[in-house]
């Protein structure tokens, strides 16, 4: 039996509301199996619901369907907790916060916000390499007047490649890539893009999602969680990982780039299942595409 993954999170209490459930699922944040969830996503026992609220990425898996709010007693009956530990609370506390009610930042927010992590990252450089360069000497330093101050910053949000539309990767490859007859395009945004070949996610699925400022390991870290077999990778010199799970014929590829990264998420149909080679291959192969034709 299935329910709506919106109820399904809101029944076991990894939400307080149904509201806020339905708008995480709108916002990108709940990932069914790998995969972009909307609200109406249908859950059935052992599929992997992952929830990203407050800063914090909830990881379950389903044993028990259920769409009415239970205790929490009752609610840790329905599913597995394979979530990662919580940050602490001084990095929580740390962490800048948007009012309420204010949206999503606007384009000229969001530069402001670049400007402002890379004026932090290389202050913080600086103030490290001094301190560096002052304790392991005691002469005096010696500086060139003539020579322009121009230290070079570290890996910062935002300094990978620019990745094209849907990962410069389109339909007709998607299609071809994965042997999956029957894909449409269902997300198409600035950082996601997903092809589904039932319209709601109950068949085969593929999806691109490009993570700005968020550290691969810590995808990697959720990965080893929740797929059968996580191992390290290369493409093309850039190191990353894959993981799969052959019950749930999903792979998924993730390649960093300083501080940002991409994954390919692959997702074979249940009814008629693949070898779990195959469905990696192609999430290989289109995350060499991507690499191939970043700008």
């Amino acid at each position: 039996m299935s329910t709506r993954v919106d109820a399904y999170i809101w029944a076991i209490r990894l939400t307080k509301t149904r509201s806020a459930a339905g708008a995480a699922c709108r916002g990108g944040h709940v990932r069914v199996n790998g995969v972009t969830a909307k609200p109406a996503q249908p859950v059935v026992p052992g599929d992997e619901v992952r929830v990203r609220l407050a800063g914090r990425e909830r990881i379950v898996e389903v044993t028990r369907t259920i769409s009415k709010r239970v205790s929490a007693p009752m609610a840790a009956e329905c599913f597995i907790d394979r979530s990662p530990p919580p940050p602490p609370k001084e990095i929580l506390a740390s962490q800048p916060r948007r009012d309420r009610g204010a949206g999503r930042p606007t384009k000229r927010e969001r530069r402001q916000l670049d400007r402002l992590r890379d004026s932090t990252f290389l202050v913080a450089a600086l103030t490290a390499i001094a301190l560096l360069v002052g304790a392991c000497s005691g002469d005096e330093p010696t500086v060139d007047p003539n020579k322009p101050n121009t230290p070079e910053a570290p890996a910062q949000a935002g300094s990978g490649p620019f990745f094209g539309e849907c990962g410069g990767v389109s339909l007709e490859e998607v299609v071809r890539i994965t042997g999956f007859g029957g894909l449409t395009e269902t997300v198409n945004n600035t950082s996601v893009c997903e092809w589904d070949t039932t319209g709601s996610r109950t068949g085969a699925v593929a999806s691109f999602n490009w993570y700005r400022g968020s550290p691969i390991g810590r995808e990697e870290a959720n990965v080893k969680l929740s797929r059968d077999v996580t191992n390290r990778l290369e493409i093309d010199g850039h190191e990353g990982f894959i993981g799969y799970t052959q019950s749930g014929q999903i792979c998924e590829v993730g390649v960093g780039f300083g501080a940002d990264f991409f994954e390919w998420s692959i997702r074979g149909d249940a009814a008629t299942p693949r070898p779990i080679e195959e469905i990696c291959d192609a999430a290989r192969e289109l995350a060499t595409l991507s690499i191939e034709r970043a700008s």
